[in-house]
């Protein structure tokens, strides 16, 4: 069988049981994913190795768990220099192309009006293609004057100044998800819009007869929830069942925030339906598999938290679906990660593994032919907490219920037994709201040596990199706890 072409389709912050195709689904409508998870194989129980946009897409590159690489946080860019699946890919004989909001370079803000950092998109492996800023980078490299794609496209169009005002509108940081007006652009230069146009030309362009690989990188879901005017009545008539423990914004809120959440990843399947078609237009259905994932995903108000950052389901828990030829239908409850699915599309592809021992992922492919899976947990981790899931208990170290993504990324996990420990029986409790680590103490004491376990072998430092101390969460200690730290800074502030 020749080299399969691949079509990666990879949003921002999209929640892991907002599917069509899930039975826990909340009642959002994704007919073209719906039509893949029917032919191929769908994991159900998907993790992101790290619930924030540069570590997650980080570890996907270099197929290594939050801790054994080093990109910790947003201000940390990949290290050109060190090996990645894209320039593996590359060298398999693959075109690498890519579009959209690729967030491996996000620190230096460098993008140029081309998307190309200079000439760091060719040494990660990239043989075409432009990387975009995400929807607040857009506007906060316009006002450093720092040129990006699309505020370049916008500028050009007239519509930059317009689309400005409508962000100022979004914050402070609650208001990118309470203010569910539509944005003001036309269908057309609605950011996933011109990213899907963007990845039609790019495999428009794509010689035949040589294998392929494109990666089309969605700003949405993502927060703010802004939607076009088109989209914003497409959930008029449906109620989503509420949050899970928020007591600080009225339920009628609630329902248009996720309404407008709903249509954002409604608009995105469908662009996936007509990515589907244009590889079918080229007569290379059959040679093609189709993966569709998120970097992380979304508090969406549980527990009166938003965003992302945290070791809950909310934040973890992403999509995975993989079709194409050869691909078993079916679902697998097995804990994976975004890890694992770097070794699976090395595997799949012919790739050279440029991961492996500590740290690294396991190719999924045995799953895809219908098999087992030959482990039962994976972990993720961002700063100060790390968490383990077993497709039933969630263990999570180092991490209390008071912590907010300001408190967790800038703070060093702690590695020893008295660190704060939570247990969840997801089971029996989805919405992780009842701690039974006290009444469990041999479960939570052997999945914490799993977890611990993991941590040490992972940062042995198998890249041979140098991490400073207390650098972004990269520091693992003893000292302490993280929580008792961040509770006497909160009591000063409030004082």
């Amino acid at each position: 069988m020749p080299q399969p072409n691949v079509l990666f389709v990879f949003p921002d912050q999209h929640r892991g049981e907002w599917l069509g195709s899930r039975v826990d689904n909340p009642g959002v409508r994704t007919p073209n994913l719906d039509a893949l998870a029917a032919r191929g194989t769908a994991f159900t129980n998907a993790l992101t190795p790290s619930p924030l946009c540069s570590p997650a897409r980080a570890c996907l590159a270099h197929g290594r768990r939050y801790d054994a690489q080093p990109v910790k946080h947003n201000q940390h860019d990949v290290d050109v220099s060190l090996p990645n699946l894209y320039r593996a890919m590359r060298d398999a004989g693959y075109d690498v192309l890519a579009c959209g909001k690729f967030d491996l370079l996000k620190g230096a803000m460098d993008w140029g009006l081309d998307g190309q950092h200079g000439d760091a998109l060719r040494r990660l492996g990239f043989t075409g293609g432009i990387d975009s800023a995400g929807k607040h980078d857009c506007l906060i490299a316009a006002n450093r004057g720092l040129p990006e794609p699309y505020a370049h496209f916008l500028s050009e169009a007239g519509l930059f100044e317009l689309h400005a005002r409508d962000f100022a509108e979004r914050h402070p940081p609650i208001r990118c998800y309470t203010n569910v007006t539509p944005s003001p652009l036309p269908d057309d230069a609605y950011c996933d819009n011109w990213i899907g146009a963007r990845a039609l030309d790019l495999l428009k362009a794509v010689p035949a007869g040589k294998p392929w690989f494109m990666q089309i990188n969605f700003t949405g879901p993502h927060e703010p929830l802004d939607v076009t005017e088109a989209m914003l009545h497409l959930y008029d008539h449906v109620d989503f069942p509420l949050p899970v423990n928020n007591h600080r914004i009225e339920p009628d809120s609630h329902q248009a925030m996720r309404r407008n959440y709903a249509a954002m990843i409604e608009n995105i399947d469908a662009w996936v339906g007509k990515l589907v078609a244009a590889v079918a237009a080229r007569g290379e259905q059959d040679n093609t598999l189709i993966v569709y994932a998120s970097d992380h995903g979304d508090e969406l108000g549980d527990n009166d938290q938003w965003h992302k950052c945290l070791p809950t389901h909310g934040s973890i828990h992403v999509p995975l679906i993989i079709a194409g030829p050869g691909v078993h239908a079916g679902h697998v409850t097995t804990p994976v990660d975004l890890v694992d699915l770097h070794a699976t599309l090395v595997d799949l592809t012919g790739a050279e593994r440029v991961a492996a021992g500590a740290g690294s992922g396991e190719s999924l492919s045995p799953a895809l032919r219908g098999g087992e899976l030959g482990w039962a947990a994976r972990s993720s981790g961002l700063g100060g907490w790390r968490t383990w899931f077993d497709g039933r208990y969630k263990y999570v170290h180092n991490h209390h219920g008071g912590l907010t993504a300001r408190d967790i990324v800038p703070a060093s996990f702690d590695t020893s037994v008295n660190a704060p420990a939570l247990l969840f029986d997801l089971g029996n409790d989805p919405g992780e709201q009842h701690d039974i680590s006290i009444e469990q103490p041999a479960i939570a004491a052997r999945i914490r040596s799993e977890l611990l376990a993991e941590v040490a072998a992972c940062t042995t430092n198998p890249l041979g990199l140098h991490f400073p101390d207390n650098a972004g969460g990269q520091t693992i200690g003893t000292s302490r706890t993280t929580a008792a730290r961040i509770e006497s800074r909160r009591k000063m502030t409030r004082s």
